[in-house]
This record gives structure tokens, sequence and C-alpha cells, in this order.
């Protein structure tokens, strides 16, 4: 759920034109996420250099850098850690199955870290942009 909540607050940051500061408990509304769980969330992203604060009237959290700089991979790593399948303890007696299961979970660990590696949060941003325009289309006949 971290990086779940991590890439809904980061995306309404970035998506937010006028730039300026977001106050927690207005990021936190917007996108429904509960409030000490967005602040534990955004303390770490702000630690890990995705996102800056200021603190004051105007304050707030808004990016530390372009939406175009900051891959989704290394944000979810932050997080969560690198995602894999759950493997349980390696058997003393090992099966060839369990040996194909492995090697599958590797491949699959694999080619999501090369997905994650390869999004940044802009093209997340033009990608759903792209998206809802397409589903606003009506056709008529």
């Amino acid at each position: 759920m971290k990086a779940r909540y991590a890439l809904r607050a980061l995306y309404a940051l970035a998506a937010d034109e006028s730039r300026a500061p977001m106050l927690i408990a207005d990021l936190a509304e917007r996108e429904r996420i509960p409030r000490k769980f967005l602040e534990a969330i955004l303390l770490t992203l702000r630690r890990g250099g995705f996102l800056e604060s200021k603190v004051g009237r105007e304050g707030g959290y808004r990016l530390a850098r372009p939406a175009r700089e900051i891959v989704v991979g290394d944000l979810v790593r932050r997080l969560e850690g690198r995602l894999t399948l759950r493997e349980g303890r390696m058997p003393a007696d090992i099966t060839s199955g369990e040996v194909a299961v492995r090697f599958l979970n590797q491949k699959l660990t694999e080619a999501t870290d090369d997905v994650l590696d390869k999004l940044t949060l802009e093209q997340l941003i033009e990608q759903t942009a792209k998206a809802a325009g397409q589903q606003q289309q009506m056709y008529y006949i």
C-alpha cells in the first residue's frame, strides 16, 4: 500500500500545474489517503530525494525534481524494496519442479524491474491523460 499511496500522492503533485507546495491535509483529502500514513510516506520520500518540503504559511510538499526524472522503479524500491514473488524456504530435497518455479519467479521479478525502471512519473501522467481522453470519446452511428 505504501507504493500505491506514494504514486497517487506524487501523481497529484506532478499533475498540479501551479507547482506550489501542497499541504498534507489537502493531499490526503484529495487522494483519500489516511493522513498519518501519508505523513510517514512523504517523510520517506523527502529523505529519498523525491520531494522537498517547505514549512510556514505557504508550506507543504512538492516534487524535488521534474516528473521526467522520477523513475517509478526507484520510488517503489524506496518504499517497498524489490518486488518479488514470495518464496518459501528452500527444501533440502528440492525437486525439478521447485527449481522451475523459482526460475519463473526470478524471470517475473526481472520483468517487473524492467517495466518499473523504464517508466517515469511524467510518462505515467501522459499515459493516464491519453487513456482518459480515449475513454471520453463518444462514437455514434
